[in-house]
């Protein structure tokens, strides 16, 4: 038994070894990338338009454009937020965070105005193409509940949101057709109002009441939030090319699963497994 004991623990010792040399080599080459980050060159090109869904509308009519809304306002219909907003209320603070944390990283960052210059450069080079991105309004519902003897009590709280999806194509400058080949890469996010609600009881009678405060959303707090996931998603772009190059030098037997993130402000590697991009293709 003793024996038996011995060799599985052996057996344990081996294998996290093996895994602890992995993510040795593949920090490695991490920190490697992120030293390396000055000599790479991104064109990023942005979305001349937002689609839009209206989710809170009685009949829903798909996606459609800010200006198809001007020549149609029934496709506003019962929306709070989105009469009151445009392409660049989303487009502009995205686009100006992401090249912003592009830069971060130290890639050198190009946009449409520098094709020439940048069909010119040697060197690793890579298009990003944000391809799409949607936004969605719409009205979600959260139960609070508290139980107070053998009584449940209930309360519907109704709130508006907002969700921003994005979708991103990635191509090297120089690659043959099929080699290199990356999926289209996706990423969502919400956004609803704030609220603070407890349950309460009369002192005298017992009954049961609720307080309620909503803070509703405004078209400040989505420009804010479009800006958050510019920065975002740049960090998203980096830490997604990082660990392309990790599959690239590693061995697909010595590997891990890890996905590495890294922190420029921190100076920071850490490991994540849903703050990233997701391949759909």
């Amino acid at each position: 038994m003793r024996k038996l004991y011995q060799t599985l623990l052996a057996g344990i010792i081996f294998v996290t070894l093996l895994g602890s040399t992995a993510c040795s080599v593949e920090r490695k080459i991490a920190k490697h990338y992120i030293n390396k980050a000055d000599s790479v060159s991104i064109m990023v090109l942005f979305p001349s338009n937002v689609f839009v869904v209206n989710e809170k509308a009685t009949e829903s009519r798909g996606s459609f454009l800010f200006a198809e809304a001007q020549q149609d306002t029934s496709l506003l219909n019962s929306s709070l937020l989105l009469p009151l907003l445009n392409d660049d209320s989303i487009l502009q603070p995205f686009r100006t965070s992401f090249l912003k944390e592009l830069k971060q990283y130290h890639y050198n960052v190009y946009e449409l105005s520098q094709m020439e210059e940048f069909m010119k450069l040697s060197g690793k080079a890579y298009f990003l193409n944000i391809a799409q991105i949607e936004l969605q309004e719409y009205l979600t519902v959260y139960e609070d509940a508290i139980t107070v003897g053998e009584q449940v009590y209930t309360k519907s709280i109704y709130l508006n949101g907002i969700n921003i999806g994005s979708w991103f194509e990635v191509s090297t400058v120089d690659s043959k057709e099929g080699e290199n080949y990356f999926p289209v890469l996706f990423a969502t996010h919400d956004l609803t109002d704030r609220w603070n609600g407890y349950f309460t009881q009369k002192f005298l009678t017992g009954e049961i009441e609720y307080r309620l405060n909503i803070d509703t959303l405004t078209t400040a707090d989505v420009k804010t939030f479009a800006s958050y996931l510019g920065r975002l998603y740049g960090a998203y772009t980096f830490d997604y090319l990082m660990n392309k190059e990790i599959i690239k030098k590693v061995p697909s037997q010595n590997r891990t699963d890890i996905y590495y993130r890294y922190d420029p402000y921190k100076q920071m590697i850490f490991i994540t497994e849903e703050d990233k991009f997701v391949e759909i293709e």
